[in-house]
């Protein structure tokens, strides 16, 4: 083997190991965020979390931390204890499609980040906060179907959930936007480092 293939070899290994490390890192802040506001039903950092880590990562790392981050928190974590199975998998299923968005996000430019003052541009902030607003969207629509479907009841089920649901929608779409600045630090770090 050649100096220079052991080399490569040995970058591959270091890469892979650092996307691996921050994949922890992800699944880890997506649920240590959430315990300070557990009390408070639909308020939540973890779309966010998840979206950035696809977007950072790439799509199979973000719909690895999806799916990772929702089991650990819905199995073990949760003041409600563990629903039932068609709820869980929405939940997993959906911070899955989350994370898979935030990395086709990336490669298909639709957020872009570069290192000028225009970054902080009115359209990024929008764009953010029109992901936030539909990827939670989604979410709410697959985890009260799987209720509805749990608990037999379509209509009232939907219809109680319209309040929980708006108040998810418009604190994400909040955190979406608020949080585009740190997506940004993120992002600069990240592509530093791969230079």
């Amino acid at each position: 083997m050649s100096l220079s293939a052991c080399g490569e070899s040995r970058q591959g290994r270091d890469r892979t190991t650092r996307k691996l490390s921050l994949m922890g890192v992800f699944i880890a802040l997506a649920i240590v965020l959430k315990l300070p506001i557990l009390a408070v039903p639909n308020v939540e950092f973890f779309t966010f979390v998840v979206f950035s880590s696809g977007f950072l990562l790439g799509i199979i790392e973000g719909c690895l931390v999806g799916i990772i981050s929702m089991s650990l928190y819905t199995s073990t974590i949760t003041l409600y204890g563990l629903p039932p199975l068609p709820i869980a998998f929405a939940q997993v299923f959906s911070m899955a499609l989350i994370g898979l968005s935030g990395g086709l996000a990336f490669k298909l430019h639709l957020i872009r980040f570069d290192k000028k003052l225009s970054s902080f541009s009115g359209f990024r902030f929008l764009t953010m906060g029109l992901f936030g607003l539909g990827l939670t969207l989604i979410y709410d629509l697959f985890t009260n179907l799987a209720t509805a479907f749990v608990m037999g009841q379509f209509l009232p089920v939907m219809i109680s959930a319209i309040p929980f649901a708006l108040i998810h929608i418009l604190s994400n779409v909040a955190i979406f936007i608020v949080l585009t600045p740190i997506l940004l630090k993120l992002f600069t770090l990240v592509t530093l480092r791969r230079q």
